[in-house]
């Protein structure tokens, strides 16, 4: 298998963060991306059709690699929140994200706070990273016991 990059790792975490689907091919590195339906409702597959079909009949070929459940999104979130250090602050995005819609609420108040604006979008990005470099590791074992 080729290597991942730094680089590659967060082409595919900024991919799937911006709700694609990203396939990476296991021995020539390459990527394959197109939208994710459960992400992008609606969306007119007729411009992937041939990456979608490129992907489908060698399907072996790559490790696929998907967006964060909304579950999974939703304890970034919060471990991005416990780790705000103001107390009064950390307290009022809590309460923000345990009620309906948590994450436009979370996002609308980020608004208001520009510094840890930045910050959660630092956090975010190292958290798919971590998280796309499970997927391709839980892959490699799934490869491994084929064999």
């Amino acid at each position: 298998m080729p290597i991942i990059t730094p680089q590659i790792l967060k082409q595919i975490a900024e991919e799937l963060d911006m709700g694609m689907v990203c396939y990476f091919h296991k021995v020539t590195g390459e990527l394959e991306i197109y939208p994710d339906e459960n992400h992008n409702p609606g969306f007119d597959d007729e411009c992937w059709i041939d990456v979608m079909d490129k992907v489908s009949e060698n399907r072996d070929d790559y490790i696929e690699c998907e967006p964060m459940s909304s579950r999974e999104s939703f304890r970034v979130m919060e471990n991005f929140i416990g780790q705000i250090g103001h107390i009064p602050t950390r307290n009022k995005f809590i309460d923000v994200i345990s009620r309906k819609r948590p994450f436009a609420h979370f996002k609308d108040m980020l608004e208001d706070y520009p510094e840890l604006l930045k910050q959660w979008y630092a956090f975010k990005e190292e958290a798919y990273i971590e998280y796309v470099k499970a997927l391709i590791d839980a892959a490699n074992v799934d490869e491994e016991e084929k064999l």
